[in-house]
């Protein structure tokens, strides 16, 4: 096949309608930055699913030292922690587990959670019942000062749910250039909360990504 015919061929897969997102230039252009948004998309993964598995077990892991064992487990039992739509969330998860013919387990529910439930766990409606608690957020966030006050949730909620949404934009394979937050400030933005996390994470992160060669890369 000619370039041409296959530059047709991709357009009328991806379609006019859905490339038109990606500015106003000439086809060439449009597939460009298609493919470019594409690569983008792929080298936030690994920041993605280390701030993803970093914080959901940090959170766990503050709630199993300082509140009570097992506690997704106790909690199917009895809600104390959770507010209702988490809790519905969590008893789905449950469900799934059960469906796929597995035991229900703290360690199967942790991975079973979605990052929206880590993420909602991170606002300021679960102050009372985690972050307000002796140790807690020092537990879970051990680097973050802000101006010497500690134990603010606001600052890092806001932060995590641009996270969350920049998230599934790149699972529900939409666009993420463009936009009014850039690529490379939503980078740094997963890079500063993770290393709220760990910084050992974001030495391991470093060292990994191809996110610094991609974005060079921009047609």
């Amino acid at each position: 096949m000619t370039n041409n015919l296959i530059e047709n061929e991709l357009i009328e897969i991806i379609t006019p309608v859905r490339l038109r997102a990606y500015g106003s230039q000439n086809d060439r252009l449009l597939l460009d930055n298609y493919f470019y948004n594409l690569r983008l998309c792929e080298a936030f993964y690994p920041a993605l699913s280390l701030l993803e598995i970093t914080l959901r077990n940090k959170i766990c892991n503050a709630i199993e030292k300082l509140i009570c064992k097992d506690w997704l487990l106790q909690e199917l039992q009895t809600q104390n922690i959770l507010s209702d739509k988490e809790y519905k969330k969590l008893l789905e998860t449950a469900d799934k587990i059960k469906k796929a013919k597995k035991t229900v387990t703290n360690d199967r529910l942790i991975s079973e959670l979605t990052l929206g439930f880590w993420v909602h766990l991170c606002t300021k409606s679960y102050k009372p019942k985690l972050w307000d608690k002796k140790g807690f957020f020092e537990e879970v966030f051990p680097n973050y000062t802000n101006n010497g006050a500690l134990r603010n949730i606001a600052p890092i909620q806001n932060n995590l749910l641009s996270i969350l949404r920049l998230r599934n934009r790149i699972f529900h394979h939409e666009i993420i250039l463009n936009t009014q937050t850039t690529p490379e400030r939503h980078y740094q933005t997963i890079q500063d909360t993770l290393h709220l996390l760990s910084a050992g994470m974001v030495s391991t992160l470093n060292k990994i990504s191809r996110f610094n060669d991609i974005i060079k890369q921009k047609p």
